[in-house]
């Protein structure tokens, strides 16, 4: 017999990746919820809202899950007497990710690739996204720590400001042409030149050349 909601639900998960009987019907309806790609959900201790007596059979998330914080939970189940009822709860949830973290402190500017290795990292409400990989030439954006999260807005990419870059033009029929442009500030994950005619042209990186398509 499946056991009254406010006895199920009255425990701390003890171990969160193993999901005890108690609360599997919890752990089944945050993980269905979950929209991060690669992600996982813990389901570290749900809390009862409303419906005590009600014996659970089914769970479902009330709203998508994305970050670690309390996830809304709606049961359904029956009573005493055998009547369908509902029941609502509180699911505190840590999300997990891949990323990366840091190894060693970093300076502004200092670059990336020997300073970091791969880990789960927390996903918070409100902050940028852990990155799974490194950009191509990623640098610090900002002074960072031994054991901090690498996330996207700790990183630069590209030739630094002012620095010269080879744009390689690319068109139709195989045609490439090249020629060598400067460095100017540009949006994340994208690169951005000056060239003499002072053309301002923005593409991709690739292989340490600022890479254009055109049709």
């Amino acid at each position: 017999m499946v056991p009254p909601l406010a006895l199920a639900l009255a425990l701390a998960v003890p171990d969160p990746g193993a999901c005890p009987q108690d609360a599997a019907l919890a752990c089944a309806a945050v993980r269905a919820a979950l929209v991060v790609p690669g992600a996982r959900a813990q389901v570290e201790a749900v809390h009862l809202a409303s419906g005590r007596g009600c014996a659970p059979s089914a769970a479902e998330a009330l709203r998508p899950v994305s970050a670690s914080g309390e996830a809304p939970l709606r049961f359904t189940g029956k009573g005493d007497r055998g009547e369908r009822c509902q029941a609502f709860a509180w699911a505190r949830v840590r999300v997990l990710a891949p990323g990366l973290v840091l190894t060693r402190a970093v300076r502004a500017g200092e670059p990336l690739e020997a300073a970091v290795r791969p880990a789960e990292v927390e996903l918070k409400a409100g902050r940028s996204g852990p990155l799974p990989s490194l950009p191509e030439g990623a640098r610090a954006a900002r002074a960072l720590s031994p054991g901090s999260p690498l996330l996207s807005a700790d990183v630069l990419s590209g030739p630094l400001p002012g620095e010269p870059v080879t744009v390689l033009v690319r068109a139709g029929g195989g045609l490439e042409l090249s020629q060598t442009g400067r460095a100017i500030p540009c949006g994340r994950d994208r690169a951005c030149a000056l060239l003499p005619s002072g053309r301002r042209v923005e593409g991709r990186l690739e292989g340490g050349l600022l890479v254009l398509e055109v049709p």
